[in-house]
């Protein structure tokens, strides 16, 4: 691959897809030694790439705007190598070898991005960065405990995707009479659903930097596939993952333990984007059916590691 004179790292997706594509920018940054390098994400996700580029100026703004407008591959972006680890579709209209769009997703496959992005970047001559947990973690933070509290998400970016809230208060009831302090991780996306326990303590960070060190603080996470298991995952944070539709070898927080029911038609989507099992009841039985002694037995296991 030819040297660029300036690399812009984007993404545009949620907050789990970003962490696992972040190995993919620090992959590239290191590939290129030197080379300027400027970031196009979400605000809320700037400070995650901030050690590694600055942002964008308004002039390579404007002509990553300008790239699906049908003019071709503007002027301001000649040289400047645009990395975007996605999904499964390719923004339409933009062809040019500069725009590197790396494929996380594989319709029929159940191969993890990471392993997508990983191939993908080999096939351009980019060494993956095998240590990225190790620098993600010296740049952002390792675990680091307080007390005995178990971080609890009761939703995720899809509602389909959430063990039942009944199953997480029965859940936080053990963990109290076993001397443990649970406390509710409410999101944006749970708040507007208006998914919150009926008693016991929560927690609504503001920001993402305040999620991390909730994280980072607790001594183990429950949740189903979610963004902030991702997090998780990459400050190197125990927990339990809950999966129901979705493939945890596809989708797994790294160093996280998973739990299934293990239903013979689970997993049963790839992508969780739009409507899925349509002919299954609410909430889904791969999920219903995960037991709370079984994630309770679990979290016993990954507690005593920890």
């Amino acid at each position: 691959m030819q040297t660029p004179d300036k690399i812009v790292l984007e993404h545009a997706g949620a907050l789990g897809d970003f962490f696992l594509a972040w190995p993919v920018f620090l992959s590239v940054l290191r590939h290129f030694p030197g080379i300027p390098a400027h970031f196009a994400v979400r605000p809320s996700l700037a400070g995650y790439l901030s050690p590694l580029a600055t942002p964008c100026p308004p002039e390579i703004r404007r002509g990553l705007d300008a790239r699906f407008q049908g003019n071709g591959w503007p002027d301001v972006l000649q040289n400047v190598l645009v990395v975007r680890p996605g999904l499964a579709a390719r923004p339409p209209g933009v062809q040019a070898p500069q725009f590197l769009f790396l494929h996380g997703v594989v319709p029929g496959s159940a191969a993890s991005p990471r392993d997508l992005y990983k191939d993908a970047l080999a096939r351009c001559g980019i060494a993956f960065a095998a240590d990225y947990r190790e620098t993600f973690q010296a740049l952002f933070g390792r675990p680091g405990p307080h007390g005995d509290t178990v971080l609890l998400f009761p939703g995720a970016g899809h509602a389909d995707k959430g063990w039942p809230l009944a199953r997480f208060e029965a859940l936080a009831s053990l963990l109290t009479r076993n001397g443990l302090r649970p406390v509710f991780v409410l999101g944006p996306a749970e708040l507007e659903r208006g998914v919150a326990p009926l008693a016991g303590e929560t927690l609504a960070p503001a920001s993402v930097e305040a999620l991390s060190a909730a994280l980072r603080a607790a001594r183990c996470v429950i949740g189903p596939d979610c963004g902030p298991l991702h997090l998780a995952g990459l400050h190197g944070v125990a927990g339990v993952a809950l999966f129901g539709p979705t493939a945890p070898r596809q989708w797994g927080p790294q160093g996280l333990a998973i739990v299934t029911a293990d239903l013979p038609c689970s997993p049963c989507v790839g992508v969780t984007s739009g409507e899925f099992a349509a002919a299954c009841p609410r909430p889904l039985p791969c999920l219903a059916g995960i037991a709370v002694d079984t994630v309770w037995e679990q979290a016993q296991e990954v507690l005593a590691l920890g």
